[in-house]
């Protein structure tokens, strides 16, 4: 399956701007590039409009970045992931009301008041698949550069495109031996990069407070 990166357009300089903290601007930066592709994916996947899609991003983004900023994040309340998610559950059920409103129809949302943790809960599903897709893909993207480019397109073809073994040794003119070994040595550093994504993607970014006027 290729690899299909979010493009943000003028959404990253919108949030960077509303931030407006240049002595971390590239710590801003990468808070961006790791959560706008997330948030924007689960507004999709939610039925939202590409440019209500951008919306999400931004407002969700900003009003995160506020709170770190001023580490009103509560640690303890569980997965940084779940939080992102709720705040744009929020945000596109608003957006869901305000389109409704606009077209003069009606809208029930039986999602607004849900627990995310709770059984059956079809929203949390869909942010929990967004962010696993978004692990995998940044998984990958990472071990391209830790193997050689035929141990990956081999891996990538048996492990996760999931080709029958004839058809990868036919695409890439591999023997068979050469198909189970780069799957049996590449396996073990892919589920290690994922659990080292999982664990910094999963916790609120360390961007440390602007420096007291005056101060260098």
């Amino acid at each position: 399956m290729p690899l299909s990166p979010y493009n943000p357009g003028e959404t990253r300089s919108s949030v960077l701007a509303a931030i407006r903290d240049p002595a971390n601007a590239t710590a801003w930066e990468r808070f961006f590039d790791q959560y706008a592709p997330f948030l924007h994916a689960l507004a999709l996947r939610r039925g939202l409009r590409r440019e209500d899609a951008e919306d999400v991003v931004q407002t969700v983004l900003v009003e995160v970045a506020g709170k770190i900023r001023a580490f009103d994040y509560d640690r303890t309340r569980g997965r940084f992931h779940d939080w992102l998610a709720e705040a744009a559950r929020f945000r596109i059920n608003d957006l869901f009301r305000q389109n409704a409103r606009r077209e003069g129809r009606e809208l029930p949302l039986p999602e607004a008041g849900t627990d995310p943790a709770a059984p059956g809960d079809a929203f949390a599903d869909a942010a929990e698949a967004e962010w696993l897709s978004l692990l995998r893909q940044r998984a990958l993207e990472r071990l391209r550069g830790r193997v050689s480019r035929r141990q990956f397109e081999l891996f990538h073809a048996a492990a996760i495109a999931e080709w029958p073994v004839a058809r990868v040794m036919r695409t890439y003119g591999a023997s068979r031996d050469a198909v189970y070994q780069a799957k049996h040595r590449v396996t073990p550093l892919y589920r290690d990069i994922l659990r080292e994504i999982r664990t910094e993607l999963d916790s609120p970014p360390a961007i440390p407070p602007p420096s007291p006027p005056g101060e260098t």
